[in-house]
């Protein structure tokens, strides 16, 4: 019997050609963090992750008899819009191994700690960082003494243990990669510059205090020395042949002075990699921009959300469009990519906020546009206002995947959302200065292939509803 089995739940209910429409298939790094700590303590464990081998609900049971024994614990990870499936995994895995003890963790479980534990989909929840919790668990600690536990005592009642405490970043090993099906990962169309590619996450936490997301670190903000980052990275490309770095922290340049000695060292050890990664706009400097270009970084994704103050104010932001000009006008002066998102249906959103954010957005013009309609997470500010006055449409969770509307506005109707939504893509993506500029990019197959991809995506949205 093994002792642990990891599991990143499907994303789809039914197998077949809906595969070709994944937009990208990165490792599950929290995952193969924690699998890695169970391993660094003793126990052995392996990673399904169903995105990877491409197993949906429907074929789970039969990939789970075939290449598995009986676990003594399965651990399970969601988000919100895939939290359904993984409660049908769970029900899977009971009925295949009932002695085996179900974990949930992730953001959903970690907001939401009692919904798994009513439906009887696990046995006990995790919450917030599961390192040194899920540890203690399968050691055998006593229950009352696991913090950030929730689970059901001998009367009954559900318990919720004391929060676990913010882990050292720097005492945790890197991610057991050798659990993972690295030849089957691939990030999203437009989004590297090379091939193969591999995402890493330095940080936890994020400066910004924005009402759509979810932070289940809390704002402490940690990020890893440079020296153990850049081992990671020197690991990645000399084992297993990556040569580009999709860094997924919330905002890496929050540490500015950590991301120029990760710098100076991919330059000073010639790390042959290329690199692009997520920051806000009023956490960058030319100075540091300089230098990230010449360690490797080609593209940096900024969250401009939306063109009117108003709505930006809402969100809780904390920036001004004219930052916003300024970010982008100064990565593109460089030479860095900028992929930029932009959100509809925010609180006070109206057809006129929705025609400045397109209007901002062709402004810009940045190398991609984003275009997302917000979905108000379980555990973010913004659900909770939605909430207390009744403004969500729905909580069937797998519809809270940025495209629908969730979010019953006073001030503009769903169907309008949907309009404007669809509008920004046609009028974004279908410029002649657009199409003429990406034509002109080209320089390789794999340039076809993205730009050829990244059109079937848009044409997928102006479909919807249709």
């Amino acid at each position: 019997m093994a002792d642990v089995l990891l599991i990143n739940p499907p994303y789809f209910k039914k197998g077949g050609n809906i595969w070709k429409t994944v937009s990208s298939c990165m490792p599950p790094y929290g995952l193969a963090v924690l699998a890695a700590c169970v391993e660094q303590n003793g126990f052995s464990v392996n990673i399904f992750d169903t995105y990877a081998e491409k197993i949906a609900v429907d074929d789970t049971e039969d990939f789970l008899k075939n290449n598995y024994e009986e676990p003594k614990f399965i651990g399970l990870t969601s988000s919100t819009v895939n939290v359904k499936h993984a409660y049908e995994v769970s029900n899977i895995c009971k009925k295949l191994w009932p002695n085996t003890k179900i974990i949930f963790g992730g953001v959903h479980a970690t907001s939401q700690p009692e919904e798994p534990l009513k439906n009887n989909n696990a046995d006990y929840v995790v919450r917030g960082e599961a390192e040194y919790s899920f540890v203690d668990l399968i050691k055998g600690k006593p229950l009352d003494e696991i913090k950030g536990l929730s689970y059901y005592n001998k009367k009954g009642e559900i318990v919720h243990n004391e929060d676990s405490p913010f882990v050292n970043l720097d005492e945790l090993p890197l991610p057991a990669y050798h659990l993972l099906p690295m030849s089957k990962y691939y990030p999203a169309v437009g989004s590297y510059k090379r091939l193969p590619a591999m995402n890493v996450v330095t940080s936890r936490g994020c400066p910004g205090k924005c009402t759509f997301c979810y932070q289940p670190f809390g704002n402490i903000l940690r990020q890893r020395g440079p020296r153990k980052i850049a081992d990671e990275i020197k690991l990645l490309h000399e084992k297993y042949g990556i040569n580009e770095i999709c860094f997924y922290d919330d905002n890496f340049t929050t540490f500015k002075k950590n991301i120029r000695e990760l710098c100076s060292i991919i330059i000073n050890e010639n790390i042959d990699v290329t690199w692009i990664c997520f920051a806000r706009v009023d956490w960058i400097d030319e100075e540091l921009l300089i230098l990230m270009k010449k360690a490797g970084c080609h593209q940096i994704l900024f969250g401009a959300e939306s063109g009117s103050q108003m709505i930006l104010d809402n969100i809780r932001k904390n920036i001004t469009p004219d930052k916003v000009r300024k970010a982008v006008e100064l990565t593109k002066r460089i030479g860095i990519d900028c992929r930029v998102t932009f959100l509809f249906g925010n609180p006070g959103e109206t057809e006129e906020t929705m025609k400045e954010t397109i209007d901002f957005a062709l402004e810009l013009d940045p190398d991609i546009a984003l275009f997302n309609i917000v979905s108000p997470n379980p555990g973010t500010q913004m659900y909770e206002w939605a909430v207390k006055n009744n403004y969500l449409s729905t909580k069937t969770w797998d519809e809270y995947d940025w495209g629908e509307v969730i979010l019953k506005l006073p001030t503009v109707s769903p169907e309008k959302v949907k309009e404007y939504y669809k509008l920004a893509f046609k009028r974004f993506y279908l410029r002649p200065k657009f199409i003429f500029r990406t034509i002109m990019k080209i320089r390789t197959l794999n340039d076809i292939y993205n730009i050829l991809y990244g059109f079937k995506g848009v044409l997928n949205v102006l479909k919807i509803g249709n």
